[in-house]
This record gives structure tokens, C-alpha cells and sequence, in this order.
């Protein structure tokens, strides 16, 4: 410093004989570093993402909605993370900061290569498969995505010697179901069970959240269409759950070892008719209800999820509502009774969709529309009072 440097003798300030001067000079004042703590080491707590598990977890989907929570989750308690990745590895990127350092760890694989496989989950104690497709494209059909994807991640588990597998699946799945997304669920679920008895396997509803493909999913149909197709007059009963307490339910089922070998109904703490979900987000989206939703036969609603599948690439991803997706509109998605819900893997507050939530995760599609602007249904404005 200037007051420092006018305090050394002249012919010193430069040279050699200017750092040993420094040396002497410098003294620490009052700084935030040494300032007196109010608080003793004795009370510092430990955990978070600097303290150390013991757990070291692979999590297949880990780039999808639902895996970057349980990354997150397990991040959060200390906990070593091994990501697979498909693409260039942009997309597991973000995933490293949800650890300390080190802790979260990106390898590249395929799942049609089990020498990949085998090779990201070497070193773990737990994996999760968090693989899922919504729709089946040229390269992965509902059967490749599930059932190969389970037995291939099954026998490098074996191979590998890993005590715990978790997978998550659906609450309809049935190998009776019209579904050919259900059926493929259904022998994914049998086939696990059936090669590593102590999997477990968390049978979840509608997931709802920002990265969901239900809220997002009908908000930007209503955006792009002057009618919302309503199957089976929208009667059908749903009970979505919030995809963070999944993972809370992930993480929770990786902590006990009671739950090895059991089969978990993963459900919102609501149930509501789908008809009433869509007019609460409409009204969220400030668009009329009146003509907006308009019961489609099951046969002629097939025929529009089949031609909105072949033009998806035109469409927008989210706008998209699949032939197999309308099939499943038929069921009713909740929980049956009697069975392992949130509660016994120690979520016990759920979060609601109805109400502040949905209201929250529409604003990204209203646009400009405020509580004075109603949208008619077509692609132009009207200022109009509601």
C-alpha cells in the first residue's frame, strides 16, 4: 500500500531490498477473516454436500426432469454421483455443482453397450434407473427404452456385484393395458423383480413440475390451439405428484434398507377429474373456458395424437400429446389402497398442484396476457374485460 511504501527508507522501495522490507511492514488490521466468531467449533454442523455419505449412486436419466433431483438429493447429503450421459456431455454439465467437488462425476455411455455400463457403475453401492421416453422414436422403441434398457442395467448390476436397484416405473402399468408405453412399463417391472429380488420399484402418477411434460404439456396446446381435445369427457380421475418429492422418495427408499424388495405407489396428495385440472389452468392462463374444451370420441382422438406424433418436429415438443399418451387418458392415474405410499418412505407434507402452484408454474405461457386480456381462442388479441 502507498502509506506502507512512504514508511520504507529511501533506495529501498524498489530491488531486491524491497520485499524483505514488505515482509517487515505488513500487518493484518481488522478484517471479516479475523473478526471474533460467534460461535465456538463445537457448533458447527456437519452434513450437506461437504461431508461424506458413504454412498456412491449411478443414476441412469440423471439429465431427465426427475434425475436432476435425485442428483441434487443426493448431492445434498454428501453423497459420490456417478451421471451417464448420452450426447457430448453439455447436458451433465449443470449436474456438477449439485455436489462438492469431485462428487458428481459425468461418464459417457450407451444403453445398447453393456461394456459402458458396466463401466459407470464399477464403483457404486446403489443404481437408479431414471430412464424414460415419453414417445418412441427411430432408434429407441417403448421395449428398448424399458425393458432392454432394465435388463441390460439388471445383469451389469449382477455382474458388478451392486446390492441395491431401484427403478421407477408407472402406477397403470399392466401387461393387459391397450398402452403399448403401460405394457412395456408392466415387463420392464416383472422382469426386475424377477432377476435382482431386492430391487425396488416406485410406481409414480402424472409427475408435475418445470420440466414437466403434464402442466407444459397442456399449457402450450391451449396456447397453440383453439380447443383443448377432452378424452373420455374429462372425467377420468388423476393425482398428480410434485416431482421433487419423488425424489425426496428416491433418496428416502436408498436410505432404508426395509425397502429392498418392495414395490412403492408414488401419488400427489390430491385427486381431482382431468376436466377440472384443465379449466384451473386456463383460468391461470387468463384463456376463456367457453368453447375451449370439447369432448373427442376415443377413436377420433387416436387419429389426432397419431398425426401430431408424425409431426412433431414441425410442432413444438411440449405441444404434442401422443396416440399413446390419449390411450392412457382412458385410466384413471391414482393410487390404489392398501399399498406403500409417500408416507412410508417419509415424505409426509406432498406438495398440491391446485391452486398457488399451478398458478406459478403456468406464467411461463401466459405470454402477455394479463388479468385483462383474454385470448378468443384464435391467434389475435382483444382487449376484453373479464
Amino acid at each position: 500500500p502507498r502509506s506502507m511504501l512512504a514508511t520504507c527508507p529511501a533506495g529501498t522501495r524498489r530491488g531486491k531490498k524491497f520485499l524483505p522490507l514488505v515482509a517487515q511492514f505488513q500487518t493484518r488490521g481488522f478484517h471479516s477473516t479475523n473478526a471474533p466468531r460467534k460461535w465456538d467449533v463445537e457448533e458447527v454442523k456437519v452434513g450437506g454436500r461437504s461431508s461424506v455419505s458413504g454412498i456412491t449412486a449411478t443414476v441412469f436419466g440423471a439429465t431427465g426432469s426427475l434425475g436432476q433431483l435425485v442428483v441434487n438429493r443426493l448431492g445434498k447429503i454428501g453423497s459420490r454421483v456417478v451421471v451417464p450421459f448420452r450426447d457430448s456431455g453439455m447436458s451433465a454439465r449443470p449436474l456438477k455443482l449439485m455436489g462438492d467437488l469431485g462428487q458428481i462425476v459425468p461418464v459417457p455411455y450407451s444403453i445398447k453397450d453393456s461394456a459402458s455400463i458396466e463401466k459407470a457403475l464399477a464403483k457404486s453401492d446403489v443404481v437408479i434407473n431414471c430412464i424414460g421416453n415419453p414417445y418412441e422414436t427411430r432408434n429407441f422403441s417403448y421395449r428398448n427404452t424399458y425393458v432392454d434398457a432394465n435388463e441390460a442395467l439388471v445383469k451389469a448390476c449382477m455382474k458388478a456385484g451392486v446390492k441395491r436397484y431401484l427403478n421407477v416405473s408407472a402406477v397403470n402399468a399392466s401387461v393387459d393395458s391397450e398402452s403399448t408405453w403401460l405394457q412395456a412399463n408392466a415387463e420392464a417391472d416383472a422382469l426386475v423383480h424377477s432377476e435382482f429380488q431386492d430391487a425396488t420399484t416406485l410406481k409414480v402418477t402424472r409427475m408435475f413440475g418445470p420440466m414437466d411434460r403434464f402442466v407444459n404439456q397442456y399449457a402450450s396446446l391451449a396456447n397453440q390451439s383453439p380447443i383443448t381435445p377432452i378424452i373420455n369427457y374429462g372425467e377420468n380421475l388423476i393425482q398428480p405428484v410434485y416431482v421433487d418429492d419423488v425424489a425426496a422418495a428416491v433418496v428416502s427408499a436408498v436410505l432404508k434398507p426395509e425397502a429392498m424388495g418392495k414395490t412403492y405407489y408414488i401419488g400427489g396428495p390430491e385427486t381431482v377429474m382431468m376436466k377440472e385440472f384443465i379449466a384451473e389452468l386456463h383460468k391461470d392462463l387468463y384463456l376463456t373456458n367457453k368453447g375451449n374444451m370439447v369432448p373427442v370420441p376415443m377413436r377420433a382422438a387416436r387419429a389426432f395424437g397419431y398425426l401430431l406424433q408424425q409431426f412433431r418436429f414441425v410442432l413444438r415438443p411440449l405441444a404434442v400429446i401422443t396416440e399413446d399418451e390419449i390411450v392412457q387418458l382412458q385410466y384413471d392415474n391414482v393410487v390404489p389402497a392398501g399399498v406403500p405410499t409417500l408416507e412410508d418412505l417419509d415424505v409426509t407434507t406432498p406438495t398440491k398442484l391446485m391452486g398457488p402452484l399451478l398458478e406459478e408454474l403456468s406464467i411461463v405461457h401466459r405470454g402477455e396476457r394479463g388479468p385483462d386480456v383474454v385470448w378468443k381462442g384464435r391467434r389475435t388479441w382483444d382487449d376484453v374485460s373479464v
